[in-house]
């Protein structure tokens, strides 16, 4: 309920113009989660002889420990030597111990990336001929949002949300829309249950973490040591920080409920601004907005976008809660809301249209990705609300104009009144979809990388890969392609196709052809057989170099493939 009057549609159609022309231009790739964009050996790779050492090379900044990095020899058993070391811009160097022997080796990572998110994958290369390799389960790699930990790290993290927005817009509502002096027990108790709850979901968070970004076992949550790591690293300083506020902010609030309003009007609000910045502050360091492109203006932008945020759809579900409860809501409260609620969204529009360019980037990324549909979706909620907002705009007016006219317009003001309570009750429903989509969208890696296809310089090797799901038993997974030298002339291409897990996933079949944009094509690419998940073909002529397009089809089953197609740049 809002930004109802017709300057705010006006607003939205500035936005539109503006959010379209932010897809027509590039810039810097910008990524939120780490990302592997390079190996040596390269991924699928076959060497003459054994590599000393193991470099992998990220997107951003990750976190080290002794088991970040792990290389398991075809039997499984580990041969790195467990201290993995930054050497360069996002590089980092593992070595080899002992004298690796010919077969394929399996690389695995487990890491958490600059905005605290954990990222694990894994990879194989092979000295000398590929050969079967071990289950790559004893490799430590898993799907950190999957099992139980995963699922109650993300229920915690929306709770968080939840509590956030909702004690956001319940002081909002206090501080800037209900009457002075007037009584507001209702809205006491939605302070006190918000930040309870905010409280609780910040705990579990600090809690699970350390099986979350780790192990993923529930018992490891009454690991006193690995409570200390949380402790020390950067996520866990900030829920702590979070925790130090809420606490800071409970003496404060019942300083407030029982000062005078004259001692109460000269700090309340500057404190609040404070205390409210600081808080949103603790979710913009450990999210999105704190790796990649211009932080220094990405974290203010998040703040002020979810303190909006929290003001108007908090505000919602604090408008249907006093609706239902309170039965002569003043309408003067209902009228500043709306005012409020303006600001508000003014102020994630602009956010919001920087944080998209700054995440997406461009068209193709917005509709081929799942961070660019599940943005879609949450713009469209928001447009909807939007759209809600005006009917809500329009009863609020007949509801104050009621009020000094006859006592029949009073008894159609109360009829409006009602159809306003069930209008905020689904504004403040769907207020709960965008806030669950937001929650998803802070999990999931930023379209403009996951968008990103990998093209390595001239006379380098040259990688793409795609996940896969071919609708059949056993058809989800990763198809990684690597062309060795990657450039016109002979080269030896290399499939990799791993399952859900990142272990080998053996396939009936995999085809692969090569075209050209100069029409040169469609080249089928020999491949054959080497290994489990493991597809190879060896002096394949590229003919010339320039833009070309590699299309991969993965077989399943009798029935079920798909087939994958990928920009390759061929110098």
């Amino acid at each position: 309920m809002t930004v109802l009057a017709s300057r705010t549609y006006r607003w939205l159609v500035v936005a539109l113009v503006c959010w379209g022309s932010l897809w027509s231009g590039g810039s810097a790739p910008v990524s939120a989660h780490a990302v592997l964009t390079g190996s040596t050996p390269a991924r699928g790779a076959v060497l003459a002889a054994p590599p000393s050492r193991v470099v992998l090379v990220f997107t951003e900044e990750i976190a080290l420990s002794a088991d970040a990095i792990r290389v398991l020899d075809p039997a499984g058993r580990r041969v790195d030597d467990a201290r993995p070391v930054l050497e360069g811009a996002d590089t980092y160097v593992v070595g080899l111990r002992g004298r690796p022997g010919r077969g394929t080796y399996t690389v695995a990572y487990q890491v958490v990336s600059a905005d605290s998110h954990p990222v694990a994958g894994a990879f194989t290369f092979s000295v000398g001929a590929p050969s079967a390799t071990a289950d790559p389960a004893g490799s430590g790699v898993r799907d950190p949002d999957a099992g139980p930990v995963g699922w109650a790290y993300a229920g915690s993290r929306f709770g968080a949300y939840l509590g956030v927005t909702a004690l956001t817009g319940v002081v909002c509502f206090l501080l800037l829309c209900w009457p002075r002096g007037r009584e507001h027990r209702a809205l006491r108790r939605a302070v006190t249950s918000a930040w309870a709850v905010l409280v609780a979901c910040t705990l579990a968070q600090f809690l699970l973490r350390g099986p979350y970004a780790g192990s993923g076992r529930l018992a490891d949550l009454a690991d006193v040591a690995l409570l200390g790591d949380v402790a020390g690293s950067k996520t866990g300083v900030l829920l702590l920080g979070r925790l130090c506020l809420l606490a800071l902010g409970a003496v404060a609030w019942t300083w407030w409920c029982r000062s005078a309003p004259a001692g109460r009007n000269r700090v309340v609000l500057p404190g609040a601004a404070v205390t409210g910045g600081a808080l949103a502050w603790t979710w913009a360091g450990a999210e999105h907005a704190s790796a990649g492109l211009q932080t220094a203006l990405a974290m203010p932008a998040d703040v002020i976008h979810l303190l909006a945020a929290g003001a108007w759809t908090g505000g919602l579900g604090v408008l249907a809660f006093t609706l239902t409860r309170i039965e002569e809501l003043p309408t003067a409260a209902v009228a500043r809301f709306s005012r409020v609620a303006f600001v508000s969204v003014c102020a994630l529009v602009v956010t919001g249209l920087y944080q998209s360019w700054r995440q997406v980037g461009s068209l193709p990324a917005l509709t081929d990705t799942r961070f660019g549909l599940l943005l879609l979706a949450k713009t469209a909620l928001v447009a909807l609300l939007l759209c809600l907002g005006r009917v809500a705009r329009r009863r609020t007016r007949a509801v104050a104009d009621a009020e000094a006219e006859t006592a029949a317009d009073r008894e159609r003001g109360r009829s409006v009144l009602r159809g306003l309570r069930r209008g905020v009750a689904a504004e403040a429903a769907l207020g709960l979809g965008v806030l669950a989509i937001t929650t998803v969208l802070t999990t999931t890696e930023p379209a403009r990388s996951a968008h990103t296809v990998a093209a390595a310089p001239a006379g380098a090797v040259v990688s793409v890969g795609a996940s896969f799901d071919t609708g059949g038993p056993r058809g989800k997974g990763r198809a990684d392609i690597v062309v060795d030298p990657g450039r016109a002339g002979p080269n030896a291409v290399h499939v990799t196709v791993s399952g859900p897990d990142g272990g080998p996933l053996d396939v009936p079949e995999v085809r692969a052809t090569l075209t050209s944009s100069g029409g040169i094509g469609p080249l089928a690419v020999p491949l054959r057989r080497a290994s489990e998940g493991h597809w190879t073909a060896s002096g394949f002529q590229v003919p010339t170099p320039g833009a070309w397009e590699l299309a991969v089809t993965v077989r399943s089953s009798d029935v079920d493939q798909i087939t994958l197609r990928r920009p390759l740049a061929v110098r």
